[in-house]
């Protein structure tokens, strides 16, 4: 009983690892996905939509939660780090709202 259960497993284990080999691609863009999502949601609640900064936490707040966020009002944008990628989003105007920055 033992030895099917490892074999089960090992065999689960192998699976999982082949899985994530063949899409590498996008397991490795996740981390970049929250501190991107919450600085352009944050920005357009806070520049564009001109709501409360607890109401734009609110707004922009995910189940993984980010480790740093800074708030620039005098560039009008907002940083945010979050499993170790960080992201920067910039107000342009009413009509565009924010976009992220490529640095």
């Amino acid at each position: 009983m033992k030895r099917k259960i490892s074999v089960i497993l090992s065999l689960l284990f192998l699976f999982i690892l082949f899985w994530a080999q063949w899409n590498w691609k996008h397991l490795s863009s996740f981390p970049s996905i929250i501190s991107s999502f919450y600085s352009k949601e944050y920005c357009s609640c806070y520049f564009v939509m001109q709501l409360s900064e607890e109401q734009c936490h609110d707004f922009a707040r995910q189940w993984v939660p980010i480790s740093e966020f800074k708030l620039d009002k005098d560039n009008m944008s907002v940083t945010v780090k979050g499993l170790g990628r960080t992201n920067t989003a910039k107000y342009l105007s009413k009509e565009y709202g924010c976009t992220l920055v490529t640095e």
